[in-house]
């Protein structure tokens, strides 16, 4: 009878365990990359903007190709006026990182479209990483929380306060900015995504204990 209730109850663990794995596992999928549309990028304009040929989208879109402004991000011009050489390395890089790859999108659904009719949109990578956010780590752009769309571009990383000081004092220039802070964000990134790993480990050794 011991025995019985003995192997009962470690089913009972693992029963417990698998479930608990399952909810965190979703919980975590929850940030992965959107499905309102998704396509192949056939054409890079500049650095924060490109076309899509859709494969999948929602209702709101009637076009086969689309193209895209990245929300809550400001990159240096490749054309007019306001051209310049930081423009076009920004232009290159978005163009190795995107041109010709599928891409998922996270369409604004505030106001959609800009002024220009571009799409508005959080670009997630076929690996799920946020193209937006690459961007701005990169020190290709600048993060700009503009009101006309849903998004919060805090919410897309972490930035270290005594960083945000010395931008905001004009000790570092905009650009540098980004790329210190990409360097703690990612940090804090890796520190997460150990914390979800060893947490399912945790889990795993009480149950089996």
């Amino acid at each position: 009878m011991n025995r019985a209730c003995k192997g009962m109850n470690e089913f009972m663990r693992f029963i417990k365990a698998f479930f608990m794995i399952h909810i965190l596992l979703l919980i975590a999928s929850a940030s992965a990359a959107p499905d309102e549309a998704a396509g192949r990028v056939i054409h890079v304009t500049d650095g924060d903007t490109f076309d899509v040929r859709l494969s999948s989208h929602d209702d709101r879109i009637s076009d086969e190709v689309i193209r895209v402004r990245l929300a809550d991000l400001d990159s240096p011009e490749m054309y007019g006026e306001r051209a310049c050489e930081a423009g076009r390395i920004a232009g290159e890089y978005t163009r190795s990182n995107l041109m010709d790859n599928l891409v998922s999108l996270d369409i604004d659904d505030k106001n959609g479209q800009d002024d220009y009719g571009r799409w508005m949109a959080v670009c997630y990578l076929e690996d799920g990483r946020n193209y937006n956010r690459m961007l701005i780590d990169s020190g290709h752009a600048a993060k700009k929380d503009f009101r006309n769309n849903e998004f919060d571009p805090e919410s897309w990383y972490w930035e270290e306060q005594s960083i945000e000081e010395e931008y905001s004092t004009g000790q570092l220039d905009q650009f540098n900015y980004t790329l210190e802070a990409g360097s703690d964000i990612r940090r804090q990134n890796e520190v997460e995504e150990k914390s979800w790993w060893q947490l399912i480990l945790e889990i795993i050794a009480a149950a089996s204990s």
